[in-house]
């Protein structure tokens, strides 16, 4: 990346090239003066600044709004253009491009040999000139032209013509090379929305496909072809304003879309939808819009880079890229819109259009990879909860089979204290009544836990928690539940369930492995949050950045799936996070709920 833009910077440098400016001094006048009587009416031409002949124009309305047309205001019927050489200028062959006027008459002697000539609908005339006898001061007659852009002429030496010529076909070149570019970009996510249906990418296809003719007009190909045509001007100018406006529509809509705004930040997805509305709105109702007449969209543009910005924090890496592509055509934008035109050979627009469409297309690839991602996660989800459903289904057979017995039992124990008058065996009876009742409960409890539930519901963490130890057998380990600020939420309790019997389950396994004397699992919960600890001695730290990934296990014959499934559930689906750090002499897992 570091030699792409090193390369494009050397380019933009080698194109600084063109002709000296002349001063032109123009006169109008209702007299038809011959051509060798001009020079008598030297004093009377004056340089004329663009302000001046903006003045000289009017816009007129015929019957409505929509029909229009620019009348001149002058009444003067002939006009004059003087051109005075350097008197430092050497004796040689010159070539003048001028713009914005036409001649049909000059001041120029025969031996000069002046030609007029086009050149990529450029104007220019050729002539020699011999500094011992020739005059420094010629005079044009101009042809009568409804421009409205005041009269420019560039002199040059074959020499920096040639060199203007050659440097122009490098710069067309490589604005067409980078063109292809950006239009390549554009095929590449037409073919990832085909591919996905991901909208994203038909929106910044559509953008990049409406910003090359943005880009077009921008490094003055169109202009080279309307240049001094009123009417052609106006026309380019509209419906460069209008595709302006469609970009910035479609840059709208991508950005909700790839930044996922409307999930994600709803408040600053609403403010992008009020822009969205103004900017159809601007479109639809002014002439000219007035996001672009103000130049509103630089504070969008600040705007989208802080929305990106916020992504980022929330972990979304793609926004990274993003931030990169973004910044660097809001500089060009910048740059464009406030320093003068001459001071580049190149539009600053078409540079950060190629480095955004660059950064955007790595962007891209790495919201593929997350959906990519996703997808297998989701995968791996669904076979998860297949698998509950399962054993669900299970103990649910074994529930069915399991029932009768134990009311046989049941009656069995009844019919034996009725005929135990003498009370003898009374509390063993109670005890062996007690069982029964545990073991009825817990196929009960079994089975609700296992059983597929995809409504939230209100529940308590620390009751649920409470359920979770009674379907446990910790052996010889102490477990202690404290609750610091007991709350109730809203969400999945089955599956919630499932993240705490795994984790418990995890920190048991751990502590019997390493023979832990003294072991001590810890719950504490205090409102939202809660933590499970152990004494077990941690996770090396080399383990604790993988512990998360899929089929990753320290345990002999893990499957490596329950601390992955445990994070996709926590995250994914119930709207929270789950971390792990090593603290004092074990490990601690902490959930956190919304």
């Amino acid at each position: 990346m570091k030699k792409f833009i090193l390369l494009l910077t050397l380019f933009s440098t080698l194109l600084l090239a063109g002709g000296t400016p002349l001063v032109l001094k123009s006169y109008a006048t209702n007299e038809d003066i011959y051509i060798t009587n001009i020079a008598k009416y030297a004093s009377e031409f004056k340089t004329e600044t663009q302000e001046e002949r903006d003045d000289e124009f009017e816009l007129i309305l015929i019957d409505s709004e929509e029909d229009y047309s620019l009348k001149q205001n002058t009444t003067y019927k002939f006009n004059w253009i003087m051109i005075k050489l350097d008197e430092n200028l050497s004796s040689g062959n010159y070539w003048i491009e001028h713009t914005a006027f036409d001649f049909k008459e000059h001041s120029f002697k025969s031996h000069q040999n002046l030609e007029k000539f086009s050149f990529l609908e450029r104007k220019y005339l050729s002539f020699h000139y011999d500094k011992t006898k020739d005059k420094q001061r010629y005079f044009l007659k101009a042809i009568p032209s409804t421009s409205h852009v005041s009269p420019l002429a560039s002199l040059y030496t074959p020499q920096t013509f040639s060199v203007w010529i050659d440097r122009y076909s490098l710069k067309m070149l490589i604005s067409f090379f980078l063109f292809g570019l950006i239009f390549m970009t554009a095929i590449y996510n037409g073919a990832l929305y085909l591919y996905n249906r991901e909208k994203s990418f038909l929106y910044y296809m559509l953008m990049q496909l409406f910003m090359i003719v943005v880009l077009i007009y921008q490094t003055d190909i169109i202009e080279t072809y309307v240049m001094g045509d009123a009417e052609d001007e106006e026309i380019v100018i509209f419906f460069y304003f209008v595709i302006l406006e469609i970009v910035i529509l479609f840059i709208l809509f991508f950005i909700r879309s790839f930044l996922e705004t409307k999930k994600h930040l709803p408040f600053h997805d609403k403010i992008l939808h009020y822009i969205t509305l103004f900017a159809i709105f601007d479109l639809i109702v002014f002439f000219f819009p007035i996001m672009l007449v103000f130049k509103l969209y630089t504070f969008f543009l600040l705007f989208v880079i802080w929305v990106a910005w916020l992504r980022l924090k929330q972990g979304y890496k793609p926004a990274l890229f993003f931030i990169f592509g973004w910044f660097a055509l809001m500089l060009g934008v910048f740059v464009s819109d406030f320093f003068p035109e001459e001071s580049f050979s190149f539009d600053p627009i078409l540079i950060g259009s190629t480095i955004e469409a660059f950064f955007l297309a790595i962007a891209i690839s790495y919201k593929m990879r997350e959906i990519k991602n996703e997808k297998e996660e989701q995968k791996e989800l669904l076979v998860h909860q297949s698998r509950l459903a399962s054993m669900g289904e299970m103990l649910g057979s074994i529930a069915h089979q399991w029932r009768q017995p134990l009311s046989r039992l049941g009656y069995i124990l009844m019919n034996i204290e009725r005929r135990d008058k003498e009370r003898q065996h009374t509390k063993k009876l109670e005890e062996a009544s007690t069982q029964l009742e545990f073991m009825s409960q817990t196929i009960d409890d079994f089975r609700n836990f296992y059983a597929p539930n995809k409504q939230k519901e209100v529940f308590s963490l620390a009751k649920e928690t409470q359920n979770i130890l009674t379907l446990m057998d910790f052996k010889t380990i102490k477990v202690e539940l404290k609750i610091k600020d007991e709350t109730t939420i809203t969400n999945y309790k089955n599956e919630y369930k499932q993240v705490i019997l795994n984790l418990l389950s995890n920190a048991k396994d751990i502590l019997l492995e390493r023979k832990i004397s003294s072991a001590k699992i810890l719950i504490e919960i205090d409102g939202l949050v809660v933590k499970i600890s152990d004494n077990a001695g941690g996770v090396k730290l080399k383990e604790i950045q993988k512990i998360f990934e899929p089929y990753f296990t320290t345990k002999e014959g893990g499957l490596g799936i329950g601390l992955y499934m445990s994070k996709i559930i926590v995250e994914k689906n119930m709207g929270g996070t789950i971390d792990v750090k090593n603290s004092g002499n074990g490990a601690t897992f902490s959930l956190c709920f919304k």
